[in-house]
This record gives C-alpha cells, sequence and structure tokens, in this order.
C-alpha cells in the first residue's frame, strides 16, 4: 500500500507542470467535460495528512448516501490523461469539500486544485483539520502554520512568484467561506452529520439563476465577505448585514450569488424577492407566508400582516437560518417579517437589500455595505459581453464603446440594457445616433427602475431633488441648502433624506454629485412639471395656444450672497429675474438676444449680473 501511494504522489509531481498550464484557464469547452463521469462531490485533501482517517470517513458518508464522490486518482480509469481529466471532474461537482490540515499547504497538487475550484463558482465547504482559518488567511506573516511552508516554497524556487500568489490568494479566499473546524473525534462526528444535511441540500436545491454575463461579481463577493462576514463570523449572535445602493447597482444580484454561495451551510434559507413590491400591494402576507414555508414551517395560513406577524411571533423556531430580504424600503416591512429577529438561533444570517440607508439604520443594522460602480475595465468587459457577445469590442467600435461607458459610470443596469439594444447593429452610425439620443432620452428599463426611488419621495423631496438635478450639480451643498431653507424648505432634513435614497451624493469638499442617469430622469420629469426649469440652451416649452404662448414670463429665482442683512427670498418677489420670450407659433422660445449663461449647458436666462446661484423657474402668465 506504502509503495502505492509513493508511486502515485510521484505521478503526480511530474505531471504537475501540466496541471498548471490547465488549470487557470476557465474557457475549457463543454463538449470535453461530458466524456467523464460527473461527479457530485469532490474533496480537496492532504493524502498523507487525512486520506486514510478525515477524508476516507467523508468519503464511505457519502457512498453509503449514494453520493457520487470524488476523493483521488484510485477514482480514475487506467489511461485517463490526469489533468484534464481532473478538471472536468472538478467543473462538475456540486459541491467541493476542502480539508485544510497541517500539512496542505505543502502540497502544490493540493494549491493548484483549490486555486482551479475557487474558479469554478460551485459551492465550497471548508473543513479547518487542526488548523484555524487564520492560518489561512495570513501566509506572509513570520509566524503561523502555512507561513512556515510558503518561505519554504519560495526557496526551494520550484514554482514561480506569480504561481505561489496565486497559491495564496486561494488560501485567503477559502477561509472566508463558512464551514466547520475540527480538533476533535467528537469534532468529526459532529461534522459528519453536518456533511450529510448539506450535501442533501446542495444536491436537491436548485441555486437561484444570478446573472448571465457575471462579470465583476467574484471580486464583490469577495469584498463583501471580507468587509461584512468576516467581522460578523460569530457563532454567538445573529448577524444582520444591508446592502444598499442606487436602482440598478446590482444589489440583488450580489445578494442572490451570496445566497447561492452561504445557504448550503444553513439548517434552512429563505430567499423574499421584492418586498417592497409586495407591500405596495398590499400582498406583504403571502411574503411572510413563504418564509414560514421556506423555514420548514407549514400548514399556517392567515388573510393579513398583523396575523402573519403574530405566526411569525409564536412559531419562529431557533433554527440557523439564511434569510435575504430584497428591495425594502421601509421598516415596516422589516417588522412584519422579522418581527423577533433575535430568536433565531445564534450564526444565523439576515441580508437586507434597499435603497435607503435610514430603513437599515432604523432597523439597528450595524454594518452597511455600499454598493460600488464598476471599475472600467469590468464595466467595458460587461458592456461588450452584452452587445457583441465577447469581453471586448471589435476593430473599428473601441472609441464609441468607450463614449457608452462614460455615459453608464459603471451602472451594470445601465450597461447590460444599453449594451443589448445595441447586440447585433454593426452600422456605426446607428450607434452614433444612439448615443446622441440617449444623452437626452433615457431607454425605458432604466428610467422605469431608476423612478422607483422618486416615487418614494415626499413633495418637498421631489422639488429638492429635481432642483438639485437641474441646477446644483457640481455646487456645495451648504449653499443648496441656504436656497432651499430661503424657499421655506426644510432644507437640511430632505437633503439628508435624499443622501440615505442613494439619489444623491456629494464629494469630501460638500460638493453635489448625482449619477448622469438619475440626473437625466429627474430632468425628464420636471420637463412634464410646472414651474418649468430649464436646462438645455434651446430648450422648448409647449403651450396650448397662441395667446397664452404671448403671455408666458420665466422668473428664474435666484440667491444673492447670503448674510444677516439678507431678505428672506420666500417673502421677497422683487428677486425674480424675467426673461423675455418670443412668440415663434405653437411654441414658446427664449430670447437669444437677452439670454446669459452661466456655462454651455445652464438655463438661458436674462436679468442683473449678481454673485450667487440660479435656483428655480416659475411660470406665470402677464
Amino acid at each position: 500500500m506504502a509503495s502505492t501511494s509513493t508511486s502515485a504522489r510521484k505521478r503526480k509531481h511530474e505531471i504537475m507542470g501540466a496541471f498548471d498550464d490547465i488549470a487557470p484557464c476557465p474557457s475549457t469547452s463543454a463538449s470535453m467535460l461530458i466524456q467523464k463521469p460527473c461527479y457530485d462531490v469532490f474533496i480537496n485533501h492532504y493524502g498523507l495528512d487525512v486520506k486514510h482517517t478525515l477524508a476516507k470517513s467523508i468519503y464511505n458518508l457519502l457512498n453509503e448516501m449514494k453520493v457520487k464522490a470524488f476523493l483521488d486518482s484510485e477514482e480514475l480509469e487506467c489511461g485517463d490523461f490526469f489533468p484534464r481529466t481532473l478538471e472536468a471532474l472538478m467543473r462538475s461537482a456540486s459541491l467541493h469539500i476542502a480539508i485544510f490540515s497541517e500539512n496542505y499547504a505543502k502540497s502544490p497538487w493540493c494549491l493548484q486544485e483549490l486555486s482551479f475550484i475557487l474558479q469554478t463558482g460551485a459551492k465550497v465547504f471548508p473543513v479547518f483539520y487542526h488548523v484555524e482559518p487564520s492560518d489561512l488567511r495570513h501566509v506572509d506573516r513570520q509566524n503561523g502554520m502555512y507561513a512556515e511552508i510558503f518561505k519554504e516554497h519560495e526557496k526551494k524556487g520550484r514554482y514561480t512568484s506569480g504561481k505561489i500568489q496565486e497559491w495564496k490568494k486561494a488560501l485567503h479566499e477559502a477561509s472566508f467561506y463558512t464551514g466547520e473546524i475540527v480538533k476533535t473525534n467528537d469534532g468529526e462526528m459532529s461534522l459528519l452529520k453536518k456533511i450529510e444535511r448539506i450535501v442533501l441540500k446542495v444536491i436537491n436545491d436548485v441555486p437561484l439563476v444570478v446573472a448571465k454575463h457575471p462579470v465583476g461579481l467574484r471580486e464583490m463577493v469577495q469584498d463583501f465577505e471580507m468587509k461584512a462576514l468576516q467581522p460578523a463570523q460569530d457563532d454567538q449572535v445573529v448577524s444582520i448585514v444591508g446592502i444598499c445602493g442606487m436602482g440598478g447597482s446590482g444589489k440583488t444580484t450580489l445578494a442572490k450569488e451570496l445566497y447561492n454561495k452561504i445557504s448550503s451551510s444553513m439548517e434552512r434559507s429563505s430567499f423574499l424577492f421584492e418586498v417592497r413590491d409586495a407591500a405596495s400591494k398590499g400582498a406583504l402576507h403571502n411574503k411572510q407566508t413563504k418564509l414560514l414555508n421556506d423555514l420548514g414551517i407549514t400548514g399556517v395560513t392567515f388573510d393579513n400582516i398583523e396575523e402573519g406577524i403574530n405566526v411569525l411571533s409564536s412559531r419562529l423556531k431557533s433554527v440557523k437560518v439564511l434569510i435575504v430580504l430584497d428591495d425594502v424600503d421601509n421598516v415596516e416591512q422589516l417588522d412584519a417579517l422579522l418581527p423577533t429577529k433575535h430568536k433565531l438561533q445564534n450564526g444565523s444570517l439576515i441580508i437586507v437589500t434597499t435603497r435607503a440607508y435610514d430603513v437599515l439604520n432604523s432597523w439597528g443594522i450595524s454594518f452597511i455595505y455600499k454598493m460600488r460602480p464598476l471599475d472600467s475595465l469590468q464595466a467595458g468587459n460587461l458592456f461588450c459581453w452584452h452587445a457583441f457577445l465577447r469581453c471586448c469590442p471589435p476593430n473599428g467600435f473601441k472609441e464609441l464603446v468607450e463614449k457608452y461607458l462614460e455615459q453608464c459610470n459603471g451602472i451594470p443596469l445601465s450597461l447590460k440594457v444599453l449594451g443589448a439594444q445595441l447586440y447585433g447593429e454593426s452600422r456605426i452610425e446607428y450607434w452614433e445616433s444612439q448615443l446622441h439620443k440617449i444623452s437626452r432620452i433615457l431607454p425605458a428599463d432604466i428610467k422605469k427602475r431608476l423612478k422607483i426611488s422618486y416615487d418614494t419621495l415626499d413633495d418637498e423631496e421631489k422639488e429638492i431633488f429635481l432642483d438639485a438635478a437641474y441646477f446644483f450639480i457640481g455646487e456645495q451643498s451648504s449653499l443648496a441648502i441656504e436656497v432651499w431653507n430661503g424657499l421655506g424648505l426644510s432644507g437640511l432634513q430632505r437633503w439628508e433624506s435624499l443622501l440615505h435614497k442613494c439619489l444623491v451624493e456629494h464629494d469630501d469638499n460638500n460638493f453635489i454629485w448625482m449619477h448622469d442617469h438619475i440626473r437625466d430622469m429627474g430632468r425628464d420629469i420636471a420637463n412634464k412639471q410646472s414651474p418649468y426649469r430649464l436646462w438645455f440652451p434651446q430648450q422648448n416649452i409647449n403651450v396650448q395656444n397662441q395667446d397664452q404662448a404671448s403671455s408666458v414670463q420665466h422668473s428664474i429665482t435666484k440667491l444673492s450672497d447670503l448674510d444677516d442683512d439678507s431678505e428672506n427670498l420666500e417673502d421677497s418677489e422683487d428677486q425674480g429675474f424675467d426673461i423675455e420670450w418670443e412668440d415663434d407659433g405653437d411654441r414658446v422660445t427664449p430670447d437669444k438676444g437677452s439670454s446669459k449663461g452661466k456655462d454651455k449647458d445652464m438655463a438661458s436666462r436674462s436679468g442683473k449680473k449678481k454673485s450667487g446661484k440660479w435656483v428655480k423657474g416659475k411660470r406665470s402668465k402677464v
């Protein structure tokens, strides 16, 4: 037996170079993968440590469960090309069990398998066998179990620095997966029971469909785990984390990927989509019913939210669960779905996605993960996958693609919608015409998603948001707040509400910023309302008839330098600046002879020159 094991290990090292070249490549054809039998579970382990002990016990358990598991090369048929076949087997597995033992990092083979496993996107269940997750996390430190081993790898010089960094990165990533720490024989028995439950769940559960082209998703998950889950990894508490961002920023996509990754390690799991929409339709009690069913409480029915709250309060059992509440916009929705969230078993995880920071803060959520735009490379890849079904633009389209990326500012929804609209169209002139069009008119799919946030605002918040979209981008928020206060609005309170709803932002110097598509959505709304706000120099105002056209004037309120002697803007009617309008048939256009502009985009206007800020337009008949 010993000689056989030695021979097998020697054979592995001989072909290690070939596997090095194959494993990092994620593009192996699907036809190759179906030539060999598929396995449900792949056991990644270091044989000298655990093959005849823990790994064998897990393997025997899976066989008893009639689950096809791969343990090592003895599973392969004579004559198989080992690296290529092993790659296909790892891709086919629904679950990977990685057993990190004391000498695991000594094996380049184990490390390369782990690196490839993490690229497959399948579920990974780590077992920390007489090691700690921190041993995987801190291999660059002076001390530590794996740190010493990596010093030996580097000293021998057999593997490139790039390869060693790849292995270190794989260990670091694996350390954040939810798994099991085993230090005693009792721990092994507990582990086997847990693996049995997890395997059944993974094999029987259908994962959520996440994204057609998941560009940047792996990096986003890693960032989330490092910032949110690592601090929250405490089996003594129920962890609650929030995901917040503007519409279309990828909150739900991230939540679904996390759900697929974590759910197998929990006793029960539930993903409740579109909570806000259900509440607006009076159907929140249906979400309550689904939550109970997902947690194993069946046969309970009720007709309203109050009954559901009572049932949830009394029936939520002490089980370790993962619950995702998607698109929440009110604390009452959270209270209705989890009225006694702390009755859940310690180690449970609740994830809430929303566009509103204040909802998360009010519910006592301590950690909030803020969605960030995709970087330029990721944005380009995502757009090109939807526009060309490839990761980069063909010849002649690079500059055009870059212009579209400028419009999208890294927001996944915009990248996907605009890319899909251009798919199959190879005419440069068509791309150019569409680019000009979207600079003035947002596609309906994007506008509809973004307008959801606007529709939740009260009247004062809507006024302030539209003012910000028209006049205050690039200006300091303190100035804007003074203007709104002077107009009788609750400037500071409403501004902070818009910040919490992710509709506006400001930089470190308090200069106002807004995503281009949110800005364009706001201006489109304002163009259809009275009072009018003018932005584009050639902007026209539709009127119903010639008489009305002749009687329209546009008064733009203006804030002068504010000091203690300033008059209250709300009470002063003489601080308006009139723009004369020319009769142009059925439409009214600004008199170009009397207009002055702050910049090339600012509204046409006339009036006495003063320092300060143009604020708002009013339409009046004279």
